[in-house]
């Protein structure tokens, strides 16, 4: 085996471990990759992360539809009967809460902005 053959049968491996690794971090396996609709599988990511990492965001009326999506989409029947109205209603819960997160954002930044200029102006005011 040559150099270059070599190089190219190792980035793939790594290649591969990593797609793997970003699949299962997004609640996805291989097979549902291969499987299933675009649309299924961004509303199992929307769903995975949201739980993960913004369920303080969540109302728990929306924490028990994306437990209850997640859960179907384990089960291959309830999977096979899943339809892209159920997916954009995660998708929409995702959007919310991305809502909600960039307001909360923006509030914090003109409080910092209103903080500093506070202080400009004492300092200013001591200065005198």
């Amino acid at each position: 085996m040559d150099d270059i053959t070599y190089q190219q049968q190792r980035n793939q491996k790594h290649n591969d471990t990593q797609t793997e690794t970003w699949l299962r971090d997004n609640g996805i396996t291989a097979q549902q990759f291969c499987d299933l609709a675009i649309g299924l599988l961004q509303a199992q990511r929307v769903a995975s992360n949201l739980l993960k990492h913004h369920a303080g965001q969540l109302e728990q009326n929306q924490t028990q539809t994306l437990n209850n999506y997640l859960q179907a989409m384990t089960d291959n029947n309830k999977r096979n009967k899943l339809t892209q109205t159920q997916a954009l209603k995660i998708l929409n819960i995702g959007t919310e809460v991305n809502r909600k997160l960039f307001r909360q954002l923006r509030q914090s930044k003109q409080q910092s902005k209103q903080q500093t200029k506070q202080a400009q102006t004492k300092q200013a005011m001591n200065s005198r």
